[in-house]
């Protein structure tokens, strides 16, 4: 775990400092960090992750009987070729769950929440899921809603393999 540590710290330093150094503030990364006796992130993140998970669970559910899809339909995080009618249900579900706006593009300030609930407001992990987002947004340039919703499908699993998190929609 502790190498990942070090990793979040080098990356929050790489995403932040340059903001933060223009407003010539000292900044302390410390201060980003979990305080001392605090249970680890990803203790806090197991515990929290279920919450979110319902939420996908709920818009799943209503966005399948929305679009005449059986209930056992497969999950889609990691479907690489999916139906055209499986990409309208990733559209459906993330804008079910606010992830996705009407400008087909990933809402920033909903990640900030949702990233903010599972690692009860650890400023890394937030800065580190809107960096994420960002990415996201500015790689997918797609017009056609159900197909940008597969591409950031595509580009929120990579994120979440390569940090271990495990969602399912």
């Amino acid at each position: 775990m502790k190498p990942f540590a070090a990793i979040i710290a080098l990356l929050a330093g790489i995403l932040i400092l340059p903001s933060i150094e223009g407003q010539n503030q000292a900044f302390d990364l410390a201060k980003l960090m979990p305080k001392s006796g605090s249970q680890p992130i990803w203790t806090v993140i197991n515990r929290n992750l279920p919450q979110v998970q319902e939420m996908i669970n709920a818009a799943r559910k209503e966005c399948l009987q929305q679009l005449g899809l059986p209930k056992d339909q497969r999950p889609l995080m990691q479907v690489a070729s999916p139906t055209a009618k499986e990409k309208c249900l990733m559209e459906c579900v993330l804008k079910k769950i606010k992830l996705m706006d009407g400008n087909n593009k990933l809402n920033v300030g909903q990640v900030e929440k949702l990233a903010s609930l599972v690692t009860q407001d650890n400023k890394v992990a937030i800065a580190l899921s809107c960096g994420m987002a960002q990415t996201c947004n500015r790689i997918i340039t797609v017009k056609d809603s159900c197909e940008a919703a597969h591409q950031f499908n595509q580009c929120i699993g990579r994120q979440l393999d390569r940090n271990s998190v495990k969602l399912v929609w």
